[in-house]
Parts: structure tokens; C-alpha cells; sequence
């Protein structure tokens, strides 16, 4: 259904697939990337845990100028389980901005969920809509800290600024004592073998999801449909999946994603079964990476995260200045209806590993 928007100079309806090659080209233009459109079907129409909630805005000539779209992710918060929506692609043509079409289909989006219910729509924001977010009635409830580990200087010290150049200097003499300190990687060969690479995520891997369940707090489900639906069947192919199998069968003992892209390995996602397995796990991306030969490898979590104590003792280091979308990335939350209940504003009771950060974010 149209709807003028009070005083806005633009209208809006619901979307369907035939907005999709105007979504990619909004997109496109946006954020300067070359998605095509089996990306957003894939996003907005295929995924398991239901159809994106998405919306376009309309100019006077009827042309679609602004985008926007909630895609829903089941969750258990405290073990019960509860829909919830990821906020993604807000966009708005050049020529159609500064007419609150990013904040006006916010609202829209956000009242038709929860007229269903949701409580919750979350994201990770990006720099150009984070004061937007804000105004809106978002709250940034905490942050989630890029570790890194670096093999090579060169990319961290021209981060550097004015000083990069003079900083570069001594790229050489830092790059010799990373590789004496990475020639301990190799007692992880062991882990990298132990890995085997997924072509698809079976039932078993539910198994895991449900065993590894914390009791308080909200976790995002990860079923095997999910699984395929994200990291395997994307337009992209950008992820690689492995597993850490059990010995006889049955659901893994743990299994991981990642990116290995432009010199940066991402970890983008892993679950495991206890800590042991988690540092496996780890210890193989780790080697996996230098042995790729990749510039570093990056992980992006919340400080509370059980993955973070055993990055720290593989020699993955916290930001020093903690940067704000370099460094770290605001998680910020919006209450869509009444029932939301407050508790969640604390940013220790979301269990996350994943998200819509990836490594084409993590790259400079």
C-alpha cells in the first residue's frame, strides 16, 4: 500500500523481485560495490528463516529512488525461541537525498514488524548510517573489537597517517620478528589436517547448535539450512567452510568459516563444542592463513565472546585506539513493539559470532 508520508516528497510500496535489479543498482551506487541480482533473491527471498520485509521508496515520476529492508533470523532468548530482524541495505539514490527516505522507510519497516511482534531489529552499523540510526530511535547498546594477528607490517603501518611513510621504514625489521614468532604455527598442522572442507552443512550439525546452547541471553540459530542458505549457496562464494568431524560420526565436534581475501583471513563465523575444540578450531584458521600468506587475520566479536581468551594466547591483539569502523563496530538495537523488553539493551546478553560484517568490510 502507497502512502504520501505526510509531508514527504515521496511515496512507497512493498517490494517485490521485480525491484531486484534496481535494488542491485541502488546498491551498486551506494556503496561502490557490483552486486548483480541474485544477490538480493538470494537475501530477500530465499532465505530459510523467511522473506525480508523490504520496502522502496518512489519519486514523483514513480521511479524507484530509496531502498530498504528488515531480513528476519530466528533466535532463542533464553532458550525460547523468538524472531528478530537484521536491518539491511538502507539505501537512497544521489539525487533523491536529504528527504528522510533512509529515516522514513526505517520507520515503515519497523512498524510492520512489529505489528507482527518482533521485538528486536539489530544491526552492525556502518559509518555512513550510524548517526542516522541514532536519530532514529536506534540505540548502540556496545561494541565488537576487530583481534588481530598480524604477518606482515605493511598494511597496519599504513594506517599510520602521516607518519605511514616514515613508519614504513621499519616494515622490514617487524616483518623478520613476526616470521620468528610465526615459525611456531607450524605445531598447528595437526589442527589444519584435522579440518575437512564442507561442500554442505547436514541435520547433524543441529546437534551441535543445540548442545552448544547458552541458557541466558540471545543466540542467532544456526541450523543447517541456514548454514547453506549464508555461507554456502551466497552469490559471492567468498566463504570457505570447514568441519572438525567426531570420531565414528554424528554431529561435529566444531566447525568454522571463513575469508581469505586481499591479504586479510576473516574468521566470519564458528561454533564449538567446548573450548578445546574452539581452540582447534582457531589454531587451524590461524595456520591456514599463514600459510596463504595472507597480511593478517582479523575476528570481530563482543570482549565477552569465549573465543577471545584463546585468540589472545595465539597472539591476536585487541585495538590499541579502537578506531570506530575500523577497529570496532557499533552494535546497535531498535525496539519494534512494547513487548521488547529492556533487558536486551545489555550488549553482554547477545551471543553472536556472526553477522554482515565480512572480510570485504575488514579490507582497507
Amino acid at each position: 500500500m502507497a502512502s504520501t508520508g505526510g509531508e514527504r516528497p515521496w511515496t512507497w510500496r512493498a517490494a517485490d523481485a521485480e525491484d531486484f535489479p534496481v535494488q542491485a543498482r541502488l546498491f551498486n551506487a551506494c556503496f561502490g560495490k557490483t552486486k548483480d541480482t541474485d544477490t538480493f533473491r538470494w537475501k530477500y527471498e530465499l532465505n530459510p528463516h523467511g522473506p525480508a520485509v523490504s520496502r522502496v521508496a518512489l519519486n514523483t515520476d514513480g521511479d524507484v529512488v530509496g531502498g530498504y529492508s528488515y531480513v528476519p533470523r530466528w533466535f532463542r532468548r533464553d532458550g525460547k525461541r523468538l524472531l528478530l530482524m537484521q536491518a539491511s541495505d538502507a539505501m537512497v539514490d544521489p539525487s533523491a537525498r536529504r528527504q528522510r527516505i533512509f529515516t522514513g522507510l526505517d520507520d515503515i519497516v519497523c512498524e510492520a514488524v512489529g505489528a507482527d511482534g518482533v521485538p528486536w531489529v539489530y544491526a552492525y552499523s556502518g559509518r555512513l548510517s550510524y548517526q542516522g540510526f541514532l536519530r532514529n530511535g536506534w540505540q548502540d547498546i556496545g561494541q565488537a573489537l576487530v583481534y588481530r594477528y598480524r604477518f606482515k607490517s605493511a598494511r597496519g603501518l599504513a594506517r599510520m597517517g602521516r607518519v605511514a611513510k616514515v613508519a614504513g621504514l621499519a616494515s622490514g625489521l617487524l616483518d623478520a620478528q613476526y616470521a620468528r614468532r610465526d615459525r611456531r604455527l607450524a605445531r598447528y598442522d595437526q589442527d589444519v589436517a584435522a579440518v575437512t572442507r564442507v561442500t554442505r552443512f547436514g541435520p547433524e550439525c543441529d546437534e551441535l547448535f543445540e548442545a552448544t546452547l547458552p541458557a541466558v541471553g540471545l543466540v542467532g540459530e544456526r541450523d543447517h539450512a541456514w548454514l547453506n542458505w549464508r555461507y554456502i549457496d551466497n552469490p559471492g562464494r567468498r566463504q570457505e567452510c570447514w568441519m572438525l568431524p567426531a570420531e565414528g560420526g554424528g554431529a561435529p565436534l566444531g566447525w568454522l568459516v571463513a575469508e581469505f581475501q586481499g591479504g586479510n583471513a576473516f574468521l566470519v563465523d564458528h561454533l564449538a563444542r567446548d573450548d578445546e575444540v574452539r581452540a582447534r578450531l582457531l589454531a587451524a584458521f590461524t595456520s591456514m592463513a599463514h600459510a596463504r600468506g595472507m597480511h593478517e587475520a582479523t575476528a570481530l566479536l563482543f570482549r565477552h565472546h569465549p573465543a577471545v581468551p584463546l585468540l589472545t594466547d595465539l597472539g591476536y591483539a585487541p585495538p590499541r585506539r579502537s578506531k570506530l569502523f575500523r577497529d570496532s563496530f557499533p552494535w546497535i538495537v531498535r525496539a519494534c513493539c512494547e513487548d521488547a523488553d529492556d533487558a536486551d539493551l545489555s550488549i553482554d546478553r547477545w551471543h553472536l559470532a556472526d553477522g554482515d560484517r565480512d572480510a570485504e568490510h575488514m579490507s582497507p
